[in-house]
């Protein structure tokens, strides 16, 4: 089941690009709540809750991968509430290859590959 949910997790996270392009292109959100909120999206309310056995709780990797995915949600926030401003520049410039988005993207996914390997 663990692993299950961390493969969904870089999938959905991955995803995130897409519809942040998306939303750049477009300058509105699908969902009201956006990006912003790290519980909302489907591997957040599995993450969060008690789902995940007190043994995963107490990983390096459940550590590492709370923090990389609350700051992938803030980037994400960011990059969604330029966007929304009309600041299509500057968040393009945030969703780049070396770009702010790009990096915490890429930190939360290889973290999460490492702890779906060791489950």
């Amino acid at each position: 089941m663990e692993k299950q949910e961390i493969n969904n997790a870089i999938s959905e996270h991955a995803m995130y690009r897409f519809k942040l392009n998306d939303l750049i292109s477009k300058g509105q959100l699908e969902d009201h709540k956006g990006p912003c909120t790290e519980t909302d999206c489907q591997f957040g309310k599995w993450f969060f809750d008690a789902a995940v056995s007190s043994r995963h709780r107490s990983s390096y990797f459940y550590k590492q991968v709370r923090q990389l995915h609350g700051n992938f949600h803030e980037v994400a926030c960011k990059v969604a509430g330029l966007a929304a401003e009309g600041n299509t520049e500057e968040a393009r410039k945030m969703m780049d290859y070396d770009g702010e988005f790009h990096h915490a993207s890429n930190r939360l996914v290889e973290t999460l590959m490492r702890w779906r390997d060791l489950v």
